[in-house]
């Protein structure tokens, strides 16, 4: 396989993660850069060493040399300018949520096919071991029938792109989309299928005055009779946690694979606890970090133009479960 040319489109601190992954990658390497500030690039760069750099997203599309663009623009930038780099011919990782509504993501899967692209949400977390090992456990019914699944995840610091309406502002669609994501993983893995949505969606929030969802909560009625309870959002301190609790015992994961300090190679755990019985701690390594993963995974899936395990079917359905949450919570 030859290597596969990198441009990042933004110079955040994801695309600073991302960066830092391709170059542990087997197969990336980092092309350009760019951002909307010349001297940001430039820095960015420099931090890097890649080759080159631009002051505007459109010189980076326009470069004859880059292969495949990473977005990690705010979420509301994503849908142009994935449309715009499918139109380019660019292959596309573009950072959750792929877009802010399940309209505009049908208009860049669109761009995708009519451009003959590649195209995948970078939810890292769903290529870690950890996650994969959860979800064989739950499908060869080590905890018997799968019942409920509770899954935190959120923060207590100020963000200000997420208290910006304009800017996508809120917890639901930055982190508890892996909330949701979860959710259905684990109803997949219980059932068999390859994807599913809820049959039910209720929540509540915390909503700030510009009603952006500070803190929010919501329950789920999933395929196989399961009851998802998600907690999220950036005003809040809690201990991140995926607990599935099934007919025979539970599992339970102390820290989740999208926690910082997860995203690089070290071991994790899984607690099963059959019922009446002992926990039983599972030892899971992952010997690369998470987004050396991820762009090996674009690179391994290029020529399928989607990833077995985030297909566009799987974006479209979480994306649909998130804005039945948000209509919920602003009810």
């Amino acid at each position: 396989m030859k290597s596969l040319r990198w441009g990042l489109l933004a110079a955040g601190t994801i695309a600073a993660e991302f960066a830092a992954g391709v170059e542990e990658s087997k197969h990336g390497v980092l092309e350009a850069v760019a951002a909307r500030s010349g001297d940001r690039a430039a820095e960015f760069a420099s931090r890097f060493e890649i080759p080159k750099c631009y002051g505007a997203y459109e010189d980076l599309l326009a470069d004859p040399d880059v292969d495949a663009i990473y977005i990690s623009t705010p979420h509301p930038l994503h849908g142009e300018w994935a449309i715009r780099a499918a139109e380019a011919g660019k292959h596309i990782l573009c950072e959750k949520p792929l877009t802010m509504s399940v309209a505009e993501a049908e208009k860049v899967i669109e761009a995708a096919r009519a451009n003959d692209v590649f195209l995948m949400e970078a939810f890292m977390y769903r290529l870690h071991p950890q996650i994969r090992r959860l979800a064989e456990l739950i499908s060869c019914g080590a905890i018997g029938e799968v019942r409920a699944v509770d899954v935190a995840f959120s923060y207590n610091f100020a963000v200000p792109r997420l208290t910006d309406p304009a800017l996508g502002g809120g917890g639901i669609f930055d982190v508890g989309c892996y909330c949701t994501s979860l959710s259905r993983l684990v109803s997949q893995a219980a059932t068999g299928q390859d994807v599913v949505e809820p049959e039910e969606v209720l929540g509540m929030a915390r909503l700030d005055e510009n009603g952006v969802d500070e803190v929010a909560f919501g329950l789920l009625r999933l395929p196989g009779g399961i009851l998802a309870q998600l907690a999220c959002g950036f005003q809040l301190t809690q201990d991140d946690h995926i607990r599935v609790y099934g007919s025979e015992g539970q599992l339970y994961v102390p820290k989740p694979a999208w926690i910082h300090e997860m995203r690089k190679p070290k071991t994790s755990q899984i607690v099963l606890t059959p019922e009446g019985g002992e926990p039983e701690v599972i030892e899971v390594e992952a010997t690369q970090g998470l987004f050396a993963r991820e762009a090996d995974h674009v690179a391994t899936h290029l020529e399928d133009r989607q990833a077995p395990e985030l297909t566009w079917a799987e974006t479209l359905a979480n994306l649909r479960t998130l804005e039945r949450w948000r209509e919920a919570v602003a009810r």
